[in-house]
């Protein structure tokens, strides 16, 4: 299109029926596509509630109009739309990983917004790889982006919008590169620098800051789990638990997840401590445990540590907290598919993010040797 779409809704009641405000006009424009067709209408309103009863009134009359002059239609040939519609009826369908779908449309969305789903080809797909090659994107992201694709043209396959699933061209091979973390040199070097700051903070405020700053990596590491996760947990979502040397871990529940929620997610030792150093007599069942996200002060203190690179020149974040602990786990030797399902992962993915990258010692069962205790009371 000439212009630039400046908002875009759907209509309530009719999927294929949108109403988009543009940069030529203040007001609303309809669009759907009917028998193959792209159509516009001027709803010559800047109200989008009017805009929805204009455009309601002028897609049922197109509608009604449309199908009296196609007596008979093969099965596959139902009223085909652009894949931008396709994808805001499938995202309907989802629940767990609706968020995920959203984060990759968004990436992709300018190539396939406005594309008619029964026209999209092999060559259309090999145009998409060139595109997001040429933006720097790796085999495996731009996987990703295809899965999803794919999955929106089986909904319209399964809607029989289109006839049959067009042949995808393969991607090539997918490199799997390891996750950034810090080896235990560089964990012990980055909790030292941390214990100055803090120290050395100007005033109480900042002190705090660093102070949860420390707990929340410290937490990150020993638990495993994904900064969402973290970021999402409650206190009534942990229970202190004893392992088999005396020592207090964490039994985590975690109820947001990627991957869907996990029961029993086990916490070692530094976890526990955090925990029990943040439980203060005021904290309920539904206080969270973190309430900043630390994003801008844990790239802080990895500058600060000198830290914030690793060997190759890549930049590291938050999630390096997890990959460390993960790492850890691998080199203490602890089984594999108990730090797969403790973690919310796949064992195919332990092998080739992590640990093909190591070498781990004999394998001992590290995470098991846990005897549940009743939670604690809060003071």
């Amino acid at each position: 299109m000439p212009y630039a779409i400046i908002e875009k809704h759907t209509h309530p009641k009719h999927p294929r029926l949108v109403f988009l405000l543009t940069s030529q006009s203040q007001n609303f424009l309809a669009r759907t596509y009917l028998n193959g067709k792209l159509r516009y209408k001027s709803t010559s309103t800047p109200s989008l509630r009017t805009a929805f009863r204009v455009g309601g009134e002028w897609y049922a009359d197109l509608l009604r109009r449309v199908l009296s002059e196609a007596p008979s239609r093969p099965k596959h040939s139902k009223v085909v739309q652009t894949l931008g519609d396709a994808f805001a009826q499938y995202r309907r369908q989802l629940s767990k990983q609706l968020r995920d779908a959203d984060m990759v449309w968004s990436a992709i969305r300018s190539f396939w917004d406005d594309r008619d789903v029964g026209s999209i080809t092999p060559t259309v797909f090999k145009q998409f790889y060139a595109v997001r090659r040429s933006e720097g994107v790796s085999n495996h992201t731009l996987h990703k982006n295809v899965t999803l694709i794919r999955q929106i043209l089986k909904h319209c396959a399964e809607e029989e919008m289109i006839a049959a699933l067009p042949f995808i061209p393969r991607i090539g091979k997918i490199a799997h590169n390891p996750r950034k973390w810090l080896s235990p040199d560089e964990w012990k070097h980055l909790q030292e620098v941390s214990r100055q700051r803090i120290k050395s903070a100007a005033n109480v405020r900042t002190r705090h800051q660093r102070q949860e700053c420390h707990d929340f990596m410290i937490f990150m590491v020993h638990s495993m789990m994904r900064v969402d996760e973290v970021k999402h947990l409650r206190f009534g979502d942990c229970e202190l638990a004893m392992n088999g040397q005396g020592d207090d871990v964490l039994i985590v529940n975690v109820r947001v997840s990627k991957t869907g929620p996990r029961p029993n997610v086990v916490c070692l030792v530094g976890a526990a401590s955090v925990y029990k150093r943040r439980l203060t007599k005021e904290a309920t069942d539904e206080d969270l445990i973190f309430k900043d996200d630390h994003v801008r002060a844990f790239q802080s203190l990895l500058k600060a540590a000198d830290l914030y690179e690793d060997g190759n020149g890549n930049t590291r974040n938050r999630k390096a907290l997890r990959a460390t602990g993960i790492s850890f786990r691998i080199l203490e030797g602890a089984n594999v598919t108990l730090i797969a399902n403790n973690s919310g992962t796949s064992i195919s993915s332990i092998s080739n993010f992590y640990a093909k990258h190591l070498r781990g010692t004999d394998d001992i069962d590290a995470l098991t040797s846990i005897t549940r205790l009743t939670k604690r009371p809060r003071h």
